[in-house]
């Protein structure tokens, strides 16, 4: 799911994701979520604005949708008149998107939910019509007016069977008597730590599990909750427990702890101290019997691709810094006592609640979850966090059943007269539409300010996303100052297809290897569907026919010179070295005489091209090379999980994060191709590093290196990955960043 807040300006460089959304979101405190001002539920928010006259800022869709239903605003004689104009000025114009999208693998991964956007005006943009398809970012119509104030109502809601899908429960709380779930998995790692967990001393041996000559400090006498976050190198560990006196607040316990251990053993580079930017390097160290399951087990805390994975040893540990009360000491968070989670799991430590308490059908909140919440003084703390089940408030044929009580009023709200109780009603009628299928019964209400920043943590790309980063024209290099402009009609989706299949080993590598951030992901597919052939195939064209260049008579037919070690998988593994690297990642030994041989060939051919065909050593059968290590070699095309999983290794061992993790200040090109106009393509020096780092390290600080194969075309798929993955706009010729779509036509829509 890729998904944003209505209204998109510049985030600053300060900001953090949830603080920019924040402020993409200004919200009206007394018509907020879930309840209103007097105490009936609400089921969204209002956004306030103000626009300036000539230069409206436009409502916008959160995600890929499709129009539901929608309706015109009327004009200002009827915003400013009864029954529009029951407390002050209101807009009727509307739009009800459906988003389809996916957040995780099977069937439970793909989920649909719906957004409102009501109160607007003016007009609508032209492309809403019932049924059209409408894109993430696209503006749908003005921000209005609503009892006087220039707002609108923005809502979130979903049915039961995805409310399921969404958040993996229905009740309350998350069931902690068991391991959360994997198929969906995404954002901070969590860890619940029951009574008479163990904390010890510094351990002197990160890889045992075995405790008896540890010094222990501390032993738990109650639940701790620790919450595990990655982040542009970082890892932050965060302890709570629950209050004494309020179950649902859960207080901070200590310090949070950054980057606690970090062991100077797995710097590189320009990553000294960055626990995340060294996982790999802490993998090989801790786990060297299977690197790559060892790697899961710091990243998840767990090993999530058990048909894939075996950790060796079987109780290898988690050793890892946490905070108690009074102090911090070693937990082996890998403890099967220690049960996991990640945000995909709504955990109620984080704040959040289902709440399914009130069983009346009318609009009073008779919640006794919402009750205690109010009494305890911590409701408008958790509020934003409550995921609350209730009838939508749009249907003019239930509004005497919902509304009815005001005529009596309650503790709260004075009794109306019946004369005030009509007008009320015409009001909301002439607010409200065909609601179909969701006018009766209730539904899944999320605070839409947190539902956005919490799937942002998500980055689970659907198959439409992954579709959009496929540009409809590319740019290709034929020779030093020629260019072709080339239409992409080869891309294939279909059932059964390459991109098809490999949709979800890729989604699940990205989360593994941490490629979870929208710049990271736009570093690591625009070189990986470009290596592929737009995700056609997962190997090199290792053969080639020689044709001469007068006659294009055929001189002769060959395999590229470092064949049978030629490029495989997302990011082509390629040469020897790469391959055993991977293998050895991957817990599979290999004969050392034989790969020290055909490494030190591979070298020797490299640095002396004159002997690449004429005194080629790199047979398999002259290096006698075990029918295992063919079978490894060539499934990294052949099985997709290899090929996803391989790409992901070669991301973390040569440290693409770090360079894409840098600002991505877009760079305009404009080229002008043979039998075309001119046209624009946009590279970083984010990108550029990124790119080389898996390519030519040795020219990462040489941005303006003409020899990184297909660099041009890799750009091209980056700008379509920046258009449909960020936020970000594209300068225009004065280099001003005003441009919401790259200029050449390249996004593939449909």
């Amino acid at each position: 799911m890729i998904i944003s807040p209505p209204f998109i300006r510049e985030q600053n460089a300060g900001d953090s994701e949830d603080s920019w959304v924040n402020s993409m979101l200004p919200i009206d405190a007394t018509r907020s979520f879930p309840l209103n001002a007097h105490g009936s539920w609400h089921g969204g928010v209002h956004v306030t604005h103000s626009d300036k006259t000539h230069h409206p800022e436009m409502v916008r869709a959160i995600a890929d949708g499709v129009v539901v239903s929608f309706r015109k605003p009327s004009g200002t004689d009827k915003r400013d008149a009864f029954p529009l104009n029951y407390n002050g000025q209101t807009d009727n114009g509307y739009v009800l998107l459906k988003h389809e999208t996916s957040i995780g693998s099977g069937d439970s991964g793909s989920i649909v939910f719906y957004s409102l956007y009501m109160h607007l005006r003016d007009r609508l943009d032209p492309a809403v019509a019932e049924g059209a398809r409408i894109w993430r970012k696209d503006p749908i119509g003005m921000n209005g007016m609503v009892d006087g104030v220039n707002a609108f109502h923005f809502q979130v809601f979903c049915d039961d069977e995805n409310m399921l899908k969404l958040t993996g429960r229905t009740t309350p709380e998350v069931d902690i008597t068991r391991d959360g779930r994997t198929d969906t998995l995404y954002g901070d790692i969590h860890f619940y730590l029951p009574p008479g967990t163990p904390f010890y001393a510094p351990v002197p041996d990160a890889a045992s599990p075995d405790t008896t000559r540890l010094n222990a400090v501390h032993t738990t006498t109650e639940p701790l909750f620790v919450s595990m976050t990655f982040g542009k190198g970082d890892c932050t560990m965060l302890t709570r427990r629950q209050n004494a006196t309020t179950p649902a607040w859960f207080d901070t316990v200590g310090e949070m702890l950054v980057n606690a251990d970090a062991n100077p053993l797995d710097n590189s580079q320009n990553t000294a101290g960055k626990y995340e930017y060294n996982l790999f390097r802490t993998a090989r160290r801790l786990y060297p019997q299977n690197s790559s399951a060892g790697f899961e087990l710091l990243r998840f805390g767990r090993v999530i691709s058990t048909e894939h994975e075996t950790l060796t040893p079987a109780d290898a540990p988690l050793w890892r810094t946490v905070s108690f009360p009074g102090g911090t000491g070693m937990v082996n968070l890998a403890s099967p006592d220690i049960k996991k989670f990640s945000d995909a799991d709504f955990p109620h430590w984080t704040g959040w609640r289902m709440v399914d308490d009130d069983t009346d059908n009318n609009s009073q909140c008779n919640s006794p979850l919402i009750a205690g919440l109010q009494d305890s003084g911590h409701f408008s703390d958790l509020s934003c966090r409550l995921v609350c089940h209730f009838p939508l408030e749009w249907n003019a044929a239930t509004f005497d059943q919902r509304y009815a009580w005001l005529k009596t009023g309650s503790d709260d709200v004075p009794a109306m007269s019946e004369e005030d109780y009509e007008r009320l009603k015409s009001h909301a009628s002439a607010l409200c539409f065909d609601t179909g299928e969701h006018g009766t019964g209730r539904l899944w209400h999320f605070h839409p300010q947190t539902f956005i920043t919490h799937f942002r943590k998500c980055c689970w790309l659907s198959k439409s996303e992954l579709k959009q980063l496929i540009p409809r024209n590319a740019l290709r290099t034929a020779g030093r100052n020629d260019y072709r402009w080339e239409a992409i009609n080869n891309y294939r989706d279909g059932a059964g297809s390459v991109a098809d299949n490999i949709r979800t080993h890729m989604n699940r590598a990205m989360q593994k290897y941490l490629i979870t951030t929208p710049l990271r992901i736009a570093c690591f597919l625009g070189n990986g569907i470009q290596e592929t052939g737009w995700l056609g195939s997962m190997e090199e064209g290792y053969r080639y026919t020689e044709t001469d260049p007068r006659t294009r008579l055929v001189i002769r037919r060959y395999n590229i010179w470092y064949h049978p070690w030629y490029g495989r998988g997302l990011l082509q593994l390629t040469n020897p070295e790469n391959y055993f690297n991977y293998f050895s990642f991957r817990g599979r030994a290999c004969p050392e005489n034989i790969r020290n041989t055909l490494i030190n060939e591979y070298s020797r051919l490299y640095a002396q091209q004159s002997l690449r065909y004429t005194d080629n050593h790199l047979s398999d059968t002259e290096n006698h090379v075990p029918e295992n290590i063919i079978r490894w070699r060539n499934n990294v095309s052949s099985d997709l999980h290899e090929a996803a999983s391989s790409a992901g290794f070669y991301w973390v061992s040569m440290n693409m994060a770090p360079y894409a993790d840098n600002d991505h200040v877009l760079e305009r090109c404009s080229v002008t191709p043979r039998q075309s106009r001119i046209k624009i393509y946009y590279r970083s020096q984010a990108f550029w590093r990124a790119s080389a780092a898996v390519n030519l390290p040795s020219q990462i600080d040489n941005g303006r290196y003409q020899g990184l194969n297909g660099f041009d075309t890799r750009c091209c798929v980056y700008g379509s990955a920046i258009a449909v993955l960020t936020e970000q706009k594209f300068p225009d010729s004065d280099n001003n960043p005003v441009n919401e779509k790259p200029e050449s036509d390249q996004l593939r829509r449909g």
